[in-house]
């Protein structure tokens, strides 16, 4: 049986739930003005999306591996395996390593145009643009249709004052396919280079 409350009783009710609704937001907006969230723009991008249960993960966890990488005997003969490794590094910012486990694979499978770009990527947050740059000339001309690779191609060639290039590579990958979300990227970062 529910007791009866008078309206006084309700009216302290309501008003204390009310308090405890303003402490709940006040604590939680304090502890984020303390503690920003991380901003987008400071971290590098991933290459592509690390799988969530990738082949590497079910290796690394049959081998007992978990807390470090694949061992040299699974990853020297296995280009999935070798680009996947490289993902992961490059998200820890690992970026020399990721650039090893890059050209491997690659050397493994010349066609992943994927690894190619990530390369391409990893040699630039590494400090090497020149490397970049030629590496990611190397894919375009060999993949002209993988649109990814036109807009790294563009965003290497913006940030390292190669303003012509950055605008051929990044009208190339806006006029590939401007619905996807790398043709919208493409003309964001178009429009941010301004009008040439």
């Amino acid at each position: 049986m529910i007791p009866k409350l008078s309206p006084l009783q309700w009216l302290i009710a309501v008003l204390l739930l009310v308090f405890y609704g303003f402490a709940v937001f006040a604590l939680t907006r304090d502890y984020y003005l303390r503690h920003p969230l991380p901003s987008v723009a400071t971290a590098p991008p991933v290459p592509h999306a690390l799988p969530d249960e990738g082949v590497g993960d079910w290796v690394r966890d049959a081998l007992g591996e978990s807390a470090g990488g694949l061992p040299e005997a699974v990853l020297s003969s296995d280009p999935v395996l070798l680009a996947q490794e490289a993902d992961r590094l490059f998200a820890e910012r690992r970026f020399d390593a990721a650039i090893a486990r890059y050209r491997r694979a690659l050397e493994l499978n010349a066609d992943d145009q994927d690894s190619r770009n990530d390369l391409g990527l990893a040699l630039f947050y590494a400090g090497r643009a020149d490397e970049a740059l030629t590496q990611l000339q190397a894919g375009a001309a060999a993949a002209p249709a993988f649109q990814r690779i036109w807009l790294t191609l563009g965003f290497v060639a913006s940030r390292s004052g190669e303003e012509s290039l950055a605008r051929e590579a990044l009208t190339r990958a806006s006029t590939l396919d401007p619905d996807s979300e790398v043709g919208a990227e493409a003309k964001r970062m178009l429009q941010e280079l301004g009008a040439p």
